[in-house]
């Protein structure tokens, strides 16, 4: 269940206190600590979506993993969420909060695939590149695909420079594929 709307007005509630609170870079690793553990263990995912287990059993389990872990903002904000029956969006939640902190520090995300992993000087002279364009600092997460041969696709926020040896000749295919002879008579 994924419901944009209730994932950044929860998000930006906490995003809100913890500036408020001067606890920013505290929540953001509660809320860190939290995404890694719902996207390593299934079983919670599918406990807090259970509508037949009440709250109070969620609120206790939620007790049990983070207690001694995360700040009491973080804590009572979980269980706000709990109490307020939309435990079953913590996790895009969660998610939603790291783009508001990355928005808030002018960080970008860019993914770059290629078919082979770059190099560290390759990776240094393109993080180089996107951040002077984009006047921000770059996260760069990079992504292994053989199937496009060669070349790179770079990803940033909505763009997408597509550089790849597949892309190219598909490119060179419908080009062929148009029959430019003119045919006089």
């Amino acid at each position: 269940m994924n419901n944009p709307r209730v994932n950044i007005r929860y998000a930006q509630a906490l995003f809100d206190l913890a500036i408020e609170r001067n606890e920013i870079e505290e929540a953001r690793r509660d809320m860190k600590l939290i995404a890694t553990v719902c996207s390593q263990n299934e079983d919670l995912i599918s406990m807090l979506k259970s509508p037949v287990i009440n709250s109070d059993k969620k609120t206790g389990v939620i007790r049990q993993l983070f207690g001694n872990q995360i700040s009491k903002l973080s804590l009572s904000f979980v269980e706000i969420i709990i109490r307020k029956r939309r435990e079953a969006h913590l996790y895009p939640i969660v998610s939603t909060f790291e783009d508001l902190y990355l928005d808030y520090r002018k960080i970008i995300k860019a993914t770059v695939t290629s078919a082979e992993p770059l190099s560290a000087g390759a990776r240094e002279s393109l993080l180089q590149l996107l951040e002077s364009q984009s006047e921000s600092k770059i996260v760069l997460s990079e992504v292994v695909d053989p199937s496009i041969l060669g070349g790179l696709i770079v990803k940033v926020k909505n763009q997408l420079f597509d550089d790849s040896i597949k892309q190219k000749l598909q490119l060179l295919r419908k080009e062929f594929n148009v029959n430019t002879y003119i045919r006089e008579f």
